[in-house]
């Protein structure tokens, strides 16, 4: 593929996106949101983020996007299976 059909392809893409989870700009307020309350103490100077807080801010997404965008069961999978991830990076320590 040639770069020009690369950016076609992410073009019609990002249009489908839209119409599925609507406007981008409430739904990346709405994850900038909740990634702020899931990982407050944890954005700052000197703090670093973990794996099972990257499946955090993962379920924050799906989250949001069930919030902004039209019902769609792959956002609860996804969401309930970061959640697993979470467990398991957790569970082991």
């Amino acid at each position: 593929m040639k770069p020009q059909q690369h950016a076609e392809q992410a073009a019609i893409i990002l249009k489908d996106r839209a119409e599925k989870l609507g406007d981008y700009k409430p739904l990346y307020n709405n994850i900038a949101a909740r990634v702020n309350l899931s990982l407050g103490n944890k954005i700052a100077p000197g703090k670093k983020i973990t794996a099972a807080d990257i499946t955090k801010i993962l379920v924050e997404m799906k989250l949001a996007r069930i919030d902004c965008g039209k019902p769609d069961s792959d956002h609860v999978w996804d969401a309930a299976n970061y959640l697993f991830l979470f467990g398991g990076l957790t569970d082991e320590k």
